[in-house]
Protein backbone atom coordinates (compact mmCIF):
# COMPACT_ATOMS: atom_id res chain seq x y z
CA UNK A 1 0.00 0.00 0.00
CA UNK A 2 1.42 3.59 -1.00
CA UNK A 3 1.17 6.45 1.31
CA UNK A 4 0.22 9.18 -0.21
CA UNK A 5 1.96 12.99 0.09
CA UNK A 6 0.55 15.67 0.85
CA UNK A 7 1.56 19.21 1.16
CA UNK A 8 1.34 21.09 4.32
CA UNK A 9 -0.50 23.77 4.96
CA UNK A 10 0.91 27.45 4.91
CA UNK A 11 0.20 28.35 8.09
CA UNK A 12 -0.28 27.85 11.37
CA UNK A 13 -2.88 29.34 14.31
CA UNK A 14 -1.10 29.31 17.88
CA UNK A 15 -3.82 30.27 20.65
CA UNK A 16 -1.42 29.38 22.98
CA UNK A 17 1.73 27.74 24.12
CA UNK A 18 -0.21 24.99 25.62
CA UNK A 19 -2.47 24.31 22.36
CA UNK A 20 -0.93 23.74 19.21
CA UNK A 21 -3.67 23.23 16.11
CA UNK A 22 -3.02 20.17 14.93
CA UNK A 23 0.96 20.55 14.69
CA UNK A 24 1.99 17.14 14.72
CA UNK A 25 -0.54 16.04 12.02
CA UNK A 26 -0.12 19.20 9.77
CA UNK A 27 4.25 19.25 10.15
CA UNK A 28 5.20 15.81 11.21
CA UNK A 29 6.23 13.39 8.48
CA UNK A 30 4.71 15.90 5.83
CA UNK A 31 7.67 17.92 6.15
CA UNK A 32 9.51 16.72 3.27
CA UNK A 33 12.73 16.42 2.84
CA UNK A 34 12.37 17.15 -1.34
CA UNK A 35 14.22 17.36 -4.34
CA UNK A 36 16.73 19.60 -2.93
CA UNK A 37 18.04 17.18 -0.40
CA UNK A 38 17.77 14.39 -2.66
CA UNK A 39 19.96 16.11 -5.41
CA UNK A 40 22.27 16.73 -2.96
CA UNK A 41 22.75 13.62 -1.78
CA UNK A 42 22.62 12.14 -5.19
CA UNK A 43 25.50 14.57 -5.93
CA UNK A 44 27.57 13.57 -2.64
CA UNK A 45 27.49 9.94 -3.97
CA UNK A 46 29.86 11.61 -7.17
CA UNK A 47 31.87 13.45 -4.61
CA UNK A 48 32.68 10.54 -2.80
CA UNK A 49 33.62 8.50 -5.81
CA UNK A 50 37.04 7.80 -4.66
CA UNK A 51 36.67 8.72 -0.79
CA UNK A 52 36.16 5.28 0.34
CA UNK A 53 39.42 4.07 1.45
CA UNK A 54 38.09 0.74 3.22
CA UNK A 55 36.94 -0.88 0.76
CA UNK A 56 37.69 -1.21 -3.23
CA UNK A 57 36.39 1.47 -5.55
CA UNK A 58 34.99 -1.70 -7.31
CA UNK A 59 32.71 -2.32 -4.03
CA UNK A 60 31.67 1.21 -3.82
CA UNK A 61 30.98 1.27 -7.25
CA UNK A 62 28.91 -1.23 -6.92
CA UNK A 63 27.00 0.50 -3.61
CA UNK A 64 26.23 3.08 -5.85
CA UNK A 65 24.74 1.44 -8.59
CA UNK A 66 22.13 -0.03 -6.01
CA UNK A 67 21.72 3.42 -4.38
CA UNK A 68 21.00 4.89 -7.28
CA UNK A 69 18.77 1.90 -8.53
CA UNK A 70 16.35 2.55 -5.29
CA UNK A 71 17.02 6.45 -5.91
CA UNK A 72 15.72 5.83 -9.77
CA UNK A 73 12.72 3.60 -8.64
CA UNK A 74 11.19 5.97 -5.64
CA UNK A 75 11.69 9.39 -7.69
CA UNK A 76 9.83 7.38 -10.64
CA UNK A 77 7.09 6.59 -8.11
CA UNK A 78 6.58 10.27 -6.57
CA UNK A 79 6.01 11.70 -10.32
CA UNK A 80 4.24 9.37 -12.02
CA UNK A 81 1.20 8.91 -10.48
CA UNK A 82 -1.00 12.02 -10.30
CA UNK A 83 -1.70 11.40 -6.24
CA UNK A 84 1.89 11.71 -6.16
CA UNK A 85 2.39 8.63 -4.03
CA UNK A 86 5.27 5.95 -3.31
CA UNK A 87 5.97 3.07 -0.70
CA UNK A 88 8.09 5.10 1.72
CA UNK A 89 8.31 1.46 3.53
CA UNK A 90 9.03 -0.42 1.04
CA UNK A 91 11.80 2.25 -0.25
CA UNK A 92 13.29 2.35 3.07
CA UNK A 93 13.80 -1.51 3.59
CA UNK A 94 15.45 -1.19 0.23
CA UNK A 95 17.79 1.69 1.07
CA UNK A 96 18.20 -0.43 4.73
CA UNK A 97 19.60 -3.53 2.67
CA UNK A 98 21.78 -1.54 1.01
CA UNK A 99 23.32 -0.26 4.66
CA UNK A 100 23.16 -3.29 5.54
CA UNK A 101 25.12 -4.94 2.72
CA UNK A 102 27.63 -1.82 1.81
CA UNK A 103 28.02 -0.20 5.40
CA UNK A 104 31.67 0.52 5.17
CA UNK A 105 31.34 2.71 1.74
CA UNK A 106 29.53 6.08 1.27
CA UNK A 107 26.73 4.96 -0.19
CA UNK A 108 26.23 2.87 2.34
CA UNK A 109 26.35 5.51 4.77
CA UNK A 110 24.20 7.73 2.88
CA UNK A 111 21.73 4.83 2.66
CA UNK A 112 21.21 4.73 6.41
CA UNK A 113 20.29 8.64 5.86
CA UNK A 114 17.77 8.05 3.30
CA UNK A 115 16.22 4.89 4.77
CA UNK A 116 15.73 6.96 7.94
CA UNK A 117 14.13 9.59 5.69
CA UNK A 118 11.18 7.52 4.40
CA UNK A 119 10.88 5.43 7.77
CA UNK A 120 9.94 8.60 9.08
CA UNK A 121 7.77 9.61 6.07
CA UNK A 122 5.99 5.97 6.35
CA UNK A 123 5.11 7.08 10.13
CA UNK A 124 7.45 4.29 11.15
CA UNK A 125 9.17 6.36 14.06
CA UNK A 126 11.26 3.71 15.86
CA UNK A 127 12.81 2.44 12.47
CA UNK A 128 13.75 5.80 11.29
CA UNK A 129 15.27 6.40 14.46
CA UNK A 130 17.96 3.02 14.35
CA UNK A 131 18.45 4.22 10.71
CA UNK A 132 19.52 7.73 11.64
CA UNK A 133 21.50 6.18 14.38
CA UNK A 134 23.61 4.10 12.44
CA UNK A 135 24.38 7.14 9.86
CA UNK A 136 27.78 8.27 10.42
CA UNK A 137 28.97 12.12 10.46
CA UNK A 138 30.91 12.79 7.11
CA UNK A 139 33.81 14.70 6.52
CA UNK A 140 34.31 17.37 3.67
CA UNK A 141 32.91 20.68 2.95
CA UNK A 142 29.90 18.48 1.19
CA UNK A 143 29.66 16.62 4.66
CA UNK A 144 28.11 20.02 6.29
CA UNK A 145 25.59 19.69 4.62
CA UNK A 146 24.78 16.19 4.41
CA UNK A 147 25.42 16.43 8.57
CA UNK A 148 22.90 19.46 8.42
CA UNK A 149 20.06 17.18 6.64
CA UNK A 150 20.81 14.28 9.34
CA UNK A 151 20.22 16.89 12.32
CA UNK A 152 17.32 18.51 10.69
CA UNK A 153 16.04 14.73 10.48
CA UNK A 154 16.55 14.23 13.99
CA UNK A 155 13.95 17.41 14.30
CA UNK A 156 11.51 15.88 12.14
CA UNK A 157 11.25 12.85 14.41
CA UNK A 158 11.36 15.21 17.43
CA UNK A 159 8.30 17.03 16.35
CA UNK A 160 6.53 13.52 15.70
CA UNK A 161 7.57 12.47 19.10
CA UNK A 162 5.64 16.30 19.94
CA UNK A 163 9.12 17.20 21.86
CA UNK A 164 9.22 20.25 20.44
CA UNK A 165 12.28 21.55 22.92
CA UNK A 166 15.12 18.55 21.23
CA UNK A 167 13.10 19.48 17.63
CA UNK A 168 13.94 23.09 18.16
CA UNK A 169 17.57 22.39 19.55
CA UNK A 170 17.95 19.85 16.26
CA UNK A 171 16.85 22.49 13.80
CA UNK A 172 19.13 25.12 15.44
CA UNK A 173 22.50 22.98 15.21
CA UNK A 174 21.37 22.32 11.48
CA UNK A 175 20.94 25.89 10.33
CA UNK A 176 24.66 26.23 12.44
CA UNK A 177 26.43 22.79 10.40
CA UNK A 178 25.29 24.50 6.68
CA UNK A 179 24.93 27.76 5.23
CA UNK A 180 24.08 26.39 1.99
CA UNK A 181 20.76 28.76 0.94
CA UNK A 182 18.18 25.89 0.44
CA UNK A 183 18.92 23.23 3.05
CA UNK A 184 19.40 26.71 5.30
CA UNK A 185 16.22 27.87 4.15
CA UNK A 186 14.17 24.43 4.72
CA UNK A 187 15.70 24.33 8.28
CA UNK A 188 14.80 27.52 8.88
CA UNK A 189 10.96 27.21 8.06
CA UNK A 190 11.26 24.46 10.52
CA UNK A 191 12.27 25.62 13.33
CA UNK A 192 9.90 28.71 13.20
CA UNK A 193 7.17 26.45 12.74
CA UNK A 194 8.61 24.62 15.99
CA UNK A 195 8.56 28.48 17.39
CA UNK A 196 5.36 28.91 17.01
CA UNK A 197 3.65 25.83 17.91
CA UNK A 198 5.96 26.66 21.48
CA UNK A 199 4.19 29.50 21.21
CA UNK A 200 7.84 31.87 20.72
CA UNK A 201 6.10 33.84 17.59
CA UNK A 202 8.51 36.54 18.34
CA UNK A 203 12.11 34.10 17.60
CA UNK A 204 10.11 32.65 14.69
CA UNK A 205 9.66 36.18 13.18
CA UNK A 206 13.17 36.96 13.68
CA UNK A 207 14.00 33.97 12.16
CA UNK A 208 12.63 34.81 8.82
CA UNK A 209 13.87 38.39 9.40
CA UNK A 210 17.18 37.25 9.39
CA UNK A 211 17.30 33.87 7.40
CA UNK A 212 15.99 36.60 4.35
CA UNK A 213 17.91 39.23 5.05
CA UNK A 214 20.90 36.72 5.12
CA UNK A 215 20.20 35.26 1.90
CA UNK A 216 17.45 38.05 0.21
CA UNK A 217 16.54 34.72 -3.08
CA UNK A 218 14.72 33.03 0.21
CA UNK A 219 12.43 36.07 0.45
CA UNK A 220 10.40 34.09 -2.19
CA UNK A 221 9.51 31.01 -0.38
CA UNK A 222 9.58 32.65 3.02
CA UNK A 223 9.40 36.34 2.77
CA UNK A 224 5.31 35.85 3.00
CA UNK A 225 5.37 34.65 7.19
CA UNK A 226 7.14 37.83 8.01
CA UNK A 227 4.12 40.19 9.88
CA UNK A 228 5.53 43.75 9.61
Amino acid sequence: MTKKVQTPETDILIESKGKVESFFDKFGSKLMWGLVAVTVVAVGIFIWHNMSAKKSLAHEQEAQVKFFEVLNNSNVADNSAESFSVDYATTADSYMAIAKQYEDTAAGNTSYFMAASNYLNANDIANAKAALAKFEKVEGDFGKHINAMALALKGDIAVEEKDYQSAAANFEEALAASQNADIFGQNTYKLALVYEAMGEEAKAQKLYKDAVTKYPELAIKYGKYIKE
